[in-house]
């Protein structure tokens, strides 16, 4: 039973080297196989299974996935370890499967690069040794040629193994920094656009905002930022905690389907306009930036599956182009249904003809916060639909298919809302005590609907009283508001948020889940200032 025990931690941590090499060469390719099984998986995965996984675990489901991919193959070399110890196999037969699993190993780890990476290069037979010579060494610490060899030899070996992952992991490092494909890369600089037109375009903030203060105290409850400060100024909309009212690449929330974002060569890349149309068209990166009719819009966007009260929502700016100008210089047929975009991932979203032939300000993006997208945004280009949810607003964009057809998307074949129309909501996000003085504050947001009033309440929804707006950056971006109020002594807080749309609907009082169309409910905090 020793025996066995010794045997399986041998080969479960010649697993582990396995997993930690293969991390370690990531940076060669940009991906690595344990991504790649954790990909397929996802793809594979049934849609009640993904929903279950977005709801238990959130942003943190697919790497949670990759953790188990991880523990599966340790715990698979431990076990094949304790078989060959069980067999009843003698050390020439032992030494012989080991060199049998060691060529699966090496089939597998170089199969998993190829697909993650560009195929066939220097760098993928580089990250494929870098990956396999841990492993080994670990194996062959527990059986050499002749057989078992003695605990301090193995124990030097399992240290040159080590140190194989991190030298290895270093250079990978050093290596994957050098590396790019061809053309505009992305996150570089970008030129403005000549003109900027009236509908969409970024509002001048409003002056005399105060700045922020020296705080006497900062704490954090359910993720609003509570604070102390020594200034009487007036409040403004950006005490400490609030967000911007723009804000940056870098404060973009990021949710994919995919655990790392394709790499795309815009040397290579084009945008294909095809289907239903009169003529087919493709476009270079370099037609798509400077396309006469693109323009800059601010846009709020929110993910379908951000909880009330969620992280899951940032405004920033956009440069791009409108989908309906494309359309209509190839030419729409008459029998044309759906408008869908596929990635270079093979992801698909699609909106019917007949809300994007009335609409500009459904955008092809090139640009976001005054640079090309970053990969992580959809770069080189990405669809963006005011007032939809994020799952609408398709990355790495390759094709635009005008489709005679009703097209079933990615994850409304998972279960979610085909329109996926962002619910009216509200959340607070800061609270800051001057003196006897409180300000409240956080962001409001209603999609093309616009935000008409904000309310807040301090007794759990006895009463409610009007918060103040601040102007919103554009038509398709958020409000934030502020409320304030006098209180002397610190007393417990129950603070309550609810929004009305221009259209006279007020924010939904009911929670409910992000599956399928996307959370309600009014956001609430208790505390004590």
């Amino acid at each position: 039973m020793a025996r066995s025990r010794t045997t399986a931690l041998f080969w479960g941590a010649g697993a582990l080297a396995w997993v930690l090499g293969m991390v370690a060469a990531r940076p060669l390719v940009g991906g690595d196989p344990t991504l790649v099984v954790a990909q397929t998986v996802i793809e594979a995965a049934p849609g009640s299974i993904a929903t279950w996984a977005i709801e238990t675990f959130g942003k943190y489901a697919q790497w949670l996935l990759v953790v188990g991919v991880s523990l599966g193959i340790v715990g698979a070399g431990g076990a094949i370890g304790i078989a060959l110890d069980r067999g009843g196999f003698n050390i020439r037969r032992r030494v012989q499967a080991a060199y049998a699993i060691a060529l699966g190993v090496f089939a597998i780890t170089a199969s998993g690069f190829y697909v993650a990476g560009d195929g066939i290069s220097s760098r993928w037979l580089l990250a494929t040794v870098l990956a396999v010579v841990p492993p080994g060494a670990v194996w062959w610490a527990q059986v050499g040629p002749r057989g078992p060899v003695g605990r301090r030899r193995a124990m030097r070996r399992m240290s040159g193994a080590a140190g194989t992952v991190l030298a290895g992991g270093v250079l990978a490092r050093v290596l994957g920094e050098s590396r790019s494909v061809g053309g505009v890369q992305p996150d570089t600089e970008l030129d403005p656009v000549d003109e900027k037109t009236e509908t969409g375009t970024t509002t001048p903030a409003p002056t005399g905002t105060p700045g922020k203060e020296t705080l006497e105290s900062r704490s954090e409850t359910d993720g609003i930022v509570v604070t102390r400060a020594n200034s009487d100024d007036a409040f403004g909309f950006d005490f400490e905690g609030m967000p911007d009212r723009v804000g940056t690449a870098q404060d973009h929330y990021v949710v994919d389907k995919n655990i790392s974002a394709p790499t795309v060569n815009t040397q290579q890349w084009e945008l294909t306009i095809d289907g239903a149309v009169m003529d087919r068209r493709t476009l270079s990166y370099d037609e798509l930036r400077e396309h006469p009719a693109a323009r800059e819009l601010t846009l709020t966007m929110v993910c379908i599956s951000n909880t009330v009260g969620g992280d899951l929502i940032s405004t920033t700016d956009w440069t791009g182009i409108p989908i309906k100008t494309l359309l209509e210089e190839t030419g729409v047929q008459t029998d044309a249904i759906d408008i869908v975009t596929h990635a270079a991932d093979g992801y698909s979203e699609a909106l019917p003809w007949s809300v994007v032939s009335d609409r500009e300000d459904i955008f092809l993006a090139f640009g976001m916060d005054g640079k090309t997208l970053p990969r992580s945004h959809g770069f080189p280009a990405r669809l963006l639909i005011p007032g939809r949810y994020g799952m609408k607003s398709t990355k790495w964009v390759t094709d635009i298919e005008v489709s005679t057809a009703d097209h079933e998307a990615y994850w409304e074949q998972r279960g979610w809302d085909e329109r996926a129309v962002i619910n009216t909501l509200s959340y607070i996000r800061a609270i800051q005590r001057r003196g006897e003085q409180i300000a409240v504050g956080g962001v409001a947001y209603a999609g093309i609907r616009g935000i008409e009033r904000v309310e807040v309440s301090l007794d759990d929804g006895k009463t409610w009283a009007d918060a103040t707006l601040e102007a919103a950056p554009s038509p398709y971006a958020w409000h934030r508001w502020r409320y304030e109020f006098t209180q002397p002594n610190a007393e417990a807080l129950n603070v309550r948020v609810r929004a009305t749309d221009s259209e006279g609907n007020r924010q939904r009082g009911v929670r409910s889940n992000p599956h399928p169309g996307g959370s309600t409910g009014r956001h609430s905090v208790t505390l004590s200032l």
